[in-house]
């Protein structure tokens, strides 16, 4: 023993230090292992401290033994417990032990869980990022971390998510074997298939999109029903076989279709129906607002010249000829119609007004009026003397008829749904571009479906602008827009109006000419563009009254030294010797007229018309003309009623139904035709009705057609 001041105590190999606290080696090769206080150390550096017992035996501790790389208990069922003091935690490398959580010390760092061969991962309950917990069998969401998450299993890559067998409680997919070799029976209750972006459910050479199911491929398509099922599509029934040849299917009126043996059905023979209208009148739409047409007989009784539906148009106008065919005179003519409720509210009905006449002799020509006739608006004619004809421009406006228009390059179509009565602009276009403008204006009251209409003028001379309203017709008491004016506003003219009323509809036909037009010609349009006008008669415009009987202008006119401008129309007539004509709605930006127009024939087949102009040399005149045609009128109207081959037919039996609507006279007759190759032949019978011969029947052989041809014999459709 020693005293704790003297020297050391030595063994063999070892020595215990002066204060009994250390015990060391003292050779060399022992030299690195120190023990101190509750220490075993290595004094090397990073040197490990190895417990190497010899043999086989064992390092042990009273209930724990080490034995190669096992950490063992020696007594029965104990377990061995890794406890650390306080604070402390069980640390192995990277990972952290602590009550019941696994935890790393490296941020954002994986912990694995990797069994050996083919060992596996055993635990009771896991709880995952405090989201995701697997207990037993089970697999769920926290519901205090995400209620009514998605759990998700994704696999990597191109790779999939298996499962041995799939029991899906809320999409009742029970019993089901998904991607096994045997399939069992399923049962599904609903399948929902809801694609998006343009997906489509393909099952083999069937594909189903949206309300479609089509083949992939020219497969049929086929719908087949078991056993003595049947086939249902929207309530109708198909029969379970084929008919025999020639039946049709027929329906028991229960929905169920079956094979029926027809009492007729033409293998040889064909049945149609047709339906011809025979008239001496006949029209060409030129667009949804403009139309051309004619009338090529009108009697000292009345005849339709023109009708269209009611809700097509609320107001018409005609630029029209009339040709007396007895005389051969002619006359130019506007008609101006409207219909709508009258002043007393109660009554609807159709007026006219006829303006702007010129006569090539002293005959009296068409007499115009209107009226309502089964749901149409009826332009009527009723003849001066025995045999008339005429000839039209017309411009439709009013409902939804006239909106969208894009017709001639120098018209358009301005829409003012609601004008009350506080003045308003209805217009607007560039004064540095355009000199004046021509309107024709329709009118209706939403609310009393009264109508009106108006036409009007404006000019300006780049200061003030001038404006005429004209030829107003209504159907009401009064008309809708008492007061429209024009003024000059920036770069603008302007043209407003003020309803009579509130909730005042408009419909404006606009033509507007510059100080520069260009010369352009149409089927029934022409441009004039910019002649150089001086105080003596200036032709402005020619036409051949080979082609042309009568014309309808627009004219306007510029003088910039002066600073004064004009606008005006007319009306030319010709009957291919003399021509006339007729000047109005004249509008000037001076106190006095500054262009007045003259019509002149050469004798020959040229109509000229000149201006002469108030403000002398370098009056620049621009216009546009509506060329009117009238030939002679005939005196029968004919028509094909029916058209067959004749290489094919040899004959046809018609039952022919005739209506005259206008005169209230209704026909039935038959009529057997054959021909020969080159000559058709009829035979008539059968005729009743309370009038009988409305149409006289013949046949003829035209370009190897066989062709029932019928002719009136009066002037009613």
């Amino acid at each position: 023993g020693a005293d704790g001041t003297g020297d050391s105590i030595r063994t063999a190999g070892a020595k215990i230090n002066n204060n009994f606290d250390e015990l060391y080696a003292t050779s060399a090769v022992q030299s690195q292992i120190g023990m101190s206080q509750n220490e075993i150390t290595s004094t090397q550096s990073n040197a490990d401290i190895v417990l190497k017992p010899s043999g086989t035996g064992s390092i042990s501790f009273p209930a724990i033994q080490f034995n190669d790389n096992n950490i063992e208990a020696t007594r029965t069922n104990d377990s061995i417990k890794f406890v650390p003091s306080g604070t402390g935690s069980l640390v192995f490398d990277s990972l952290k032990f602590k009550d019941n959580v696994i935890s790393t010390y490296e941020s954002n760092a994986d912990i694995d869980l990797q069994p050996s061969g083919t060992g596996g991962v055993n635990a009771k309950a896991i709880t995952v990022d405090n989201t995701i917990n697997m207990s037993d069998d089970t697999i769920k969401i926290l519901s205090d971390a995400s209620t009514n998450s998605d759990l998700k299993l994704i696999a990597s890559g191109t790779g999939s998510v298996q499962s041995p067998l799939v029991d899906i409680n809320s999409g009742v997919i029970d019993g089901t074997t998904i991607g096994a070799t045997t399939p069992a029976a399923a049962t599904f209750s609903t399948i929902n298939f809801s694609p998006v972006d343009g997906g489509t459910l393909n099952a083999d050479g069937v594909v189903i999109y949206d309300n479609k199911i089509t083949t992939t491929s020219n497969a049929d398509l086929e719908i087949d029903a078991s056993g003595v099922g049947y086939v249902t599509i929207n309530g109708i029934t198909l029969p379970h076989v084929d008919g025999n040849t020639g039946q049709v299917l027929r329906t028991d009126g229960s929905g169920q279709l079956d094979w029926f043996t027809s009492p007729i059905l033409l293998g040889v023979s064909d049945i149609q129906d047709n339906q011809t209208t025979i008239s001496f009148a006949g029209q060409t739409v030129i667009d949804h607002v403009t139309a051309v047409g004619d009338h090529h007989r009108v009697e000292s009784g009345t005849s339709v010249l023109d009708n269209f539906v009611t809700s097509k148009y609320d107001s018409a106008w005609y630029l029209a000829v009339n040709r007396d065919d007895t005389s051969t005179e002619f006359e130019v003519v506007k008609h101006s119609l409207c219909h709508g409720v009258t002043s007393d509210g109660s009554t609807t009905d159709a007026f006219v007004s006829s303006s702007a006449s010129a006569q090539t002799g002293t005959n009296n020509h068409i007499i115009t009026s209107a009226d309502l006739n089964a749901g149409r608006v009826r332009l009527l004619g009723t003849g001066s003397s025995t045999f008339n004809s005429m000839a039209y421009y017309r411009i439709g406006l009013g409902d939804d008829d006239s909106t969208g228009y894009s017709g001639e390059e120098e018209t358009a179509v301005r829409i003012n749904t609601d004008i009350d009565n506080g003045a308003e602009v209805i217009d607007s276009w560039a004064h540095a571009s355009y000199r004046g403008a021509k309107y024709y204006i329709s009118v209706k009251n939403s609310d009393s479906s009264e109508t009106s209409n108006i036409e009007a003028v404006v000019v300006h001379n780049g200061v003030d602008a001038f404006i005429s309203v004209y030829n107003i017709i209504h159907s009401g008491a009064a008309q809708l827009l008492p007061t429209i004016t024009a003024t000059i506003n920036g770069a603008n003219v302007e043209v407003s109006a003020t309803g009579a009323n509130n909730n005042n509809r408009v419909h404006m036909y606009r033509i507007l000419l510059s100080d520069n037009e260009t010369d352009r010609s149409s089927t029934n349009i022409n441009v004039i563009g910019n002649v150089s006008v001086s105080s003596a008669a200036t032709p402005i415009d020619t036409f051949d009254t080979g082609s042309y009987q009568a014309a309808h202008y627009i004219v306007v006119a510029n003088n910039a030294t002066e600073g004064a401008a004009f606008i005006c129309e007319a009306a030319v007539v010709s009957d291919g010797t003399n021509a006339f004509i007729t000047q109005y709605a004249q509008t000037s930006t001076k106190a006095s007229g500054q262009i007045t127009l003259s019509a002149a024939h050469d004798g020959s087949s040229t109509v000229t018309v000149s201006a002469t102009s108030t403000s002398g040399g370098s009056t620049i005149v621009n216009a546009y003309r509506v060329s009117l045609t009238r030939g002679p009128g005939t005196v029968t109207a004919t028509a094909t009623l029916d058209s067959v081959d004749a290489s094919v037919y040899r004959g046809a039996k018609y039952n022919v139904q005739v209506v005259d609507s206008a005169g209230g006279n209704y026909e039935c007759f038959e009529v057997n035709v054959v021909h020969d190759g080159s000559t058709a032949y009829t035979s008539t019978f059968g005729n009743v009705g309370n009038n009988i011969d409305l149409i006289t029947v013949s046949a003829d052989i035209v370009s190897g057609n066989l062709r029932l041809r019928g002719a009136i014999s009066n002037t009613n459709d």
